[in-house]
């Protein structure tokens, strides 16, 4: 990492910072927030990137286009299905003075490992899958400031699906709440979540949340996130009402289609309380693997047990991620019924994600 140890004539190339992160969940957005203390204490003008998976090809021509900048990519994996793409976009941005910073705790292939260690100008890649992002972000850039502490504890807390912490679970609802609200009016992401990663940034929680009213200092935000917690539990208690299962490998698989405006992290937290399964047909138990089918064909993976490997689940639908937690593709479709099977017949074929513990 870029510090005191540094050449000099490395230290006075260097001018400013750009941030690349999730911007799906509370993980990236802390992650970035903890990249912009960062920023401050080395005195760089500081720019935000907030993007998915579907952006990259925009993201990294745009890198290419960086001069004596420390690119700093958080809470975002890769894989080689796009390395070419990403590789060109940072030896491009390394040639004119750029440096690269990559945090980050998905499933990473070999190959992509070896393509970022081998970039110029000393690159540094942490990949770390017992953290979240945030954590990794906080132990390598800004480990003694206490505000980082706080915005890695509370990533950590939604990012594993603890949901122990208040504010985390209210903060993971307003990320959705701007976020969903930006894509409706065909807004930039970044420019909407801006404010907040700003006051996070300054602040961590104390500049967003009032912990003795346990709201929003945002009255508009809160009220918000009240009216989106309303609708998201009559969206999630429909969707699980149409749930399809199946015993696999001795595991119960369950697949259920959420509409838009809600995220396999909301559903996977719903459907894993054996309290609300209960109120829906009390012969309904937790899903060993809960499977979050989009209406664009996107998957998510949350697992109720330990004896099951969502990573690898994912991984047969070109995805990944962690144990506990992972993404995939399905594709668009038509008849949510023949997917099901579609999807069991392709856990019943394969038992990598059976875990043997």
């Amino acid at each position: 990492m870029p510090d005191e140890r540094e050449s000099e004539q490395n230290t006075k190339r260097i001018t400013s910072l750009l941030s690349i992160s999730h911007d799906k969940d509370v993980d990236g957005l802390n992650a970035a927030a903890i990249v912009w203390r960062y920023a401050k204490t080395k005195g760089l003008d500081f720019k935000a990137i907030l993007t998915d998976y579907g952006s990259f090809e925009q993201i990294f021509s745009m890198i290419g286009n960086q001069r004596d900048t420390l690119i700093v990519i958080t809470d975002l994996g890769m894989d080689d299905a796009i390395i070419e793409m990403v590789q060109a976009g940072l030896e491009r941005a390394i040639s004119q003075g750029c440096r690269i910073v990559w945090l980050d705790h998905h499933q990473w292939h070999d190959r992509s490992i070896k393509m970022v260690l081998s970039l110029g100008n000393k690159p540094v890649l942490k990949v770390n899958h017992d953290f979240c992002a945030s954590e990794i972000a906080h132990k390598v850039l800004m480990p003694r400031d206490e505000v980082c502490t706080e915005l890695a504890r509370i990533a950590h807390d939604t990012d594993f699906n603890l949901r122990e912490i208040e504010a985390a679970t209210a903060l993971t609802d307003a990320v959705s709440v701007i976020r969903f609200g930006a894509i409706d009016r065909k807004e930039d992401v970044t420019d909407a979540l801006y404010v907040l990663l700003e006051k996070l940034a300054e602040s961590g929680m104390d500049g967003v949340w009032d912990k003795n009213t346990h709201r929003f200092k945002d009255t508009l935000l809160d009220k918000r996130v009240d009216n989106y917690r309303k609708e998201k539990t009559k969206k999630m208690r429909k969707a699980l009402a149409g749930h399809h299962d199946q015993i696999i490998h001795g595991k119960l698989v369950r697949i259920v289609e959420i509409p838009s405006g809600l995220t396999s992290t909301d559903m996977g937290t719903y459907a894993s309380d054996s309290g609300i399964l209960s109120s829906i047909d009390p012969e309904l138990r937790v899903a060993d693997l809960l499977l979050s089918l989009s209406q664009g064909g996107m998957l998510g993976f949350r697992r109720g047990s330990d004896g099951v490997l969502c990573n690898a689940a994912a991984k047969l639908f070109n995805g990944g991620g962690h144990p506990y937690a992972a993404g995939g593709e399905y594709g668009l479709y038509e008849d949510f019924s023949a997917v099901c099977d579609d999807i069991f017949l392709t856990l019943t074929k394969n038992n990598s994600w059976v875990s043997e513990n």
